[in-house]
């Protein structure tokens, strides 16, 4: 009996700790900028008008998304952080992001970069908002965030890369992905009837 305890508490920890390591899903770019960058196969002729409707829609914390040309899709959102205290979390802030979906070649690629945090700060009716005026750029020196708070905040970044990766994965294999083909008018001969 204690065998079987020991191991379900094993595998729960196990899979408890499976949701932190999105790390590894953020890089640096060649501007040394936070980037989640990804590539996948898509269908072709992908309309890009009903992927930026279905991204406002679907995407959480997207707030706009509009085309930025033939084959893409740009963005801007944002993802709140909590502070986690004994009983509950506390928000801690935002990290505001930039997003373009890019689509070439039967394949499209993800990119998210342009991490900035605005930190929250109780106000006077007791509720956190953001401090005005305040936008730290995530790769900033190590004075402005502790290793440990870094570190939480690129888990959240990259858990949230790959729940939008998979929002846009659904739509690229859905029937609405495909470019509608512009109707041709149907000839009819009156001459012969």
């Amino acid at each position: 009996m204690m065998k079987k305890i020991l191991t379900l508490l094993f595998v729960a920890l196990i899979i408890s700790n499976a949701g932190y390591a999105q790390k590894e899903l953020m890089s640096l770019n060649e501007l040394n900028k936070y980037t989640y960058f990804k590539v996948g196969a898509s269908q072709p002729q992908v309309n890009t008008d009903a992927l930026a409707a279905y991204l406002k829609k679907n995407a959480a914390g997207l707030q706009s998304a509009t085309l930025a040309g033939n084959n893409m899709v740009s963005g801007k959102g944002g993802v709140v952080v909590y502070r986690q205290g004994l009983v509950s979390g506390q928000e801690e802030g935002r990290i505001d992001y930039q997003l373009t979906v890019d689509f070439k070649e039967d394949k499209y690629r993800i990119i998210i970069t342009g991490f900035t945090f605005t930190p929250y700060q109780r106000n006077r009716y007791g509720v956190f908002a953001p401090v005005d005026n305040v936008s730290i750029p995530l790769e900033t020196d190590a004075n402005k965030f502790s290793a440990k708070q870094l570190n939480g905040y690129l888990d959240k970044l990259g858990a949230y890369g790959k729940k939008l990766e998979k929002t846009i994965a659904d739509f690229l294999f859905s029937k609405a992905a495909i470019t509608p083909k512009p109707a041709g008018l149907k000839k009819v001969d009156t001459q012969s009837w």
